[in-house]
């Protein structure tokens, strides 16, 4: 197996289940540190307790599953924002659109790290333990984006044996992109795709999931977000870029 490319389960036309093990996210203490807001060698002597209390046996409360539906992308004829992913049209505001004008297809993907230890959080908080609970949290947190990143860099290296390329990946709720169009994109995928379903408010169930789009094409690539023009203070790819990033 190539770097970067996991086994697939094909579900029917053009949706795909990756098989991806939680051995492979290989989470350290020093990321868990840097998403707490402890930059270098700082960190602090309880949480680096806390921390390695629970990344030994992480994958044991981890149920991850991830996947993706190949879809057709073009453009509204005349329109700056927008795009159609098949016959669906999807109002993305000018920087996702611009960054998918090239691109012919798309992957729909959904990840996600199961209900486990976002329930611990809830339970440790409501036990008294404040900061045990957002430890875990922050560790469910990067395991789900963690798992999201392979998901990403396995369907760049499929395409790649095609001789396509792949934009980054763009979630509603982000640059700009109504939260509540998570309902369009779920409207394409398979019911409980990912053991993932979707609540009126738009909120994924598990939690720690994460669904959106990646372009594909001969044309497209992958460049570095851009954050400054973001308007989320805790993005997490911000908040993953070491200081000083552009």
């Amino acid at each position: 197996m190539s770097p970067g490319i996991y086994p697939e389960v094909q579900l029917e036309d053009n949706v795909y289940e990756v098989v991806i093990a939680a051995a492979d996210l290989a989470i350290g203490r020093d990321e868990i540190n840097q998403a707490l807001g402890y930059a270098g060698n700082r960190s602090d002597a309880y949480f680096d307790q806390c921390i390695d209390s629970i990344l030994p046996d992480l994958g044991d409360h981890i149920t991850l599953q991830a996947g993706y539906k190949l879809v057709d992308l073009s453009r509204p004829p005349g329109a700056s924002n927008g795009i159609y992913v098949d016959d669906t049209l999807f109002m993305l505001e000018r920087v996702i659109t611009g960054l998918l004008r090239k691109a012919d297809r798309a992957a729909l993907f959904l990840c996600s790290i199961g209900p486990e230890l976002e329930n611990r959080s809830r339970l440790l908080l409501q036990e008294g333990d404040p900061a045990l609970s957002y430890i875990v949290n922050t560790v469910a947190s990067r395991a789900v984006e963690k798992a999201t990143d392979l998901l990403h860099d396995h369907i760049g290296q499929k395409m790649q044996r095609d001789g396509l390329n792949i934009t980054n990946r763009y979630s509603p709720g982000y640059c700009n992109w109504s939260v509540f169009e998570q309902h369009l994109l779920f409207s394409l995928l398979p019911d409980g795709f990912c053991g993932v379903q979707l609540l009126e408010s738009a909120l994924m169930i598990p939690i720690k999931s994460v669904s959106g789009i990646i372009g594909i094409g001969k044309n497209v690539k992958r460049v570095d977000y851009s954050c400054d023009r973001c308007k989320i203070p805790d993005c997490t790819v911000r908040l993953e870029k070491p200081s000083g990033a552009g």
